[in-house]
C-alpha cells in the first residue's frame, strides 16, 4: 500500500506540474510597440507561429533555440516579460529606402540595396524609383543592375531623403539626371555624384510647400551650398497669365 501511495503522490505531482505549465503559464496579453510598418496583430501572428508558443515557458525555449521569427521589414524584436502572462515586443523596423515597380509589384529595398519583399501594396511614405534598369532580383539579396555606380548614387540619395524625412513620392533617373516629385512640386537635381547639400536645403522648403499646397518647379542643377532655393510657382504663372488676358480684354 505504501508503494501505491508513493506512486500516486508522484503521479499527482507530475500531473499538477504539467497542468501548471500548460494552463498556468499561458500568455494572455501581448503588447507590441515601436513599429510603424506593421500592425500589432501582424507582429503577433509572425512571432507566435510554433506549437504551444503562446505558453511563456515554450516561448522562452523557442526564442533561445531558434530565435524570434521576424517579418521582412523588421530589423529586430526585443522581448520582455512584464509577468507570467504578459509579453512585450518592442519592434525595430528596417529602414526602407525605396521601391521599384515591376510587373504589377512593388519591390522594396533597404539602404544597402538589399531586396526586402515584393508585394502588390504600395506602402505610404516610400518613394518609387523609376528609370533604373535591373537584370534580376531575389529577396534577401542585392539588385543585379546594369549600372552599379548609378544604383549606388540612388541608394545614397534615398538614404538622405529618409534621413531628412522629405516627402518624396518618386525619384526619376534619366541619363543620370535626377528628378524628384514631391506632391505637386518637381525638383530637378541634375547629374551629380552626391546630393547632400541639395537634400539638406530642400528639407524645410518642401515641407512648407506641402503644407501650403503649392505647385511648381525647383531647379537645383547648378545649386551650390548657400544658394537660395527658389520655387517657380505654377500658380503665380497662371495668375499672371489670367491677369494679362483681363488686361487684353479691357484694352
Amino acid at each position: 500500500m505504501r508503494w501505491y501511495k508513493k506512486l500516486f503522490i508522484v503521479l499527482a505531482f507530475i500531473l499538477g506540474g504539467a497542468c501548471f505549465v500548460f494552463f498556468g503559464l499561458k500568455i494572455d496579453t501581448v503588447k507590441v510597440e515601436g513599429t510603424e510598418i506593421y500592425s500589432g496583430e501582424e507582429i503577433e501572428k509572425s512571432v507566435f507561429t510554433r506549437e504551444f508558443s503562446d505558453n511563456i515557458l515554450f516561448f522562452s525555449i523557442y526564442n533561445k533555440i531558434f530565435g524570434i521569427n521576424k517579418l521582412p521589414f523588421v530589423e529586430d524584436i526585443e522581448v520582455s516579460f512584464e509577468n507570467m502572462h504578459t509579453v512585450k515586443l518592442h519592434v525595430y523596423d528596417k529602414a526602407i529606402s525605396g521601391c521599384i515597380q515591376y510587373m504589377g509589384q512593388y519591390i522594396y529595398f533597404d539602404r544597402d540595396g538589399i531586396v526586402l519583399q515584393s508585394m502588390q501594396e504600395k506602402k505610404e511614405g516610400v518613394p518609387v524609383v523609376t528609370g533604373i534598369h535591373f537584370v534580376a532580383f531575389s529577396v534577401g539579396e542585392a539588385f543585379d543592375v546594369k549600372d552599379n555606380s548609378l544604383f549606388a548614387m540612388v541608394m545614397n540619395l534615398s538614404q538622405l531623403i529618409s534621413h531628412y524625412k522629405i516627402p518624396v513620392k518618386r525619384i526619376h533617373i534619366s541619363d543620370g539626371d535626377v528628378v524628384l516629385y514631391s506632391g505637386d512640386i518637381v525638383v530637378m537635381l541634375g547629374k551629380k555624384e552626391l546630393y547632400d547639400d541639395e537634400i539638406s536645403a530642400l528639407s524645410s522648403i518642401l515641407e512648407t510647400a506641402g503644407e501650403k499646397g503649392l505647385r511648381g518647379t525647383i531647379d537645383m542643377k547648378s545649386f551650390r551650398p548657400g544658394d537660395r532655393v527658389i520655387l517657380n510657382s505654377t500658380d503665380k504663372a497662371k495668375k499672371k497669365k489670367n491677369e494679362k488676358k483681363e488686361r487684353d480684354k479691357e484694352g
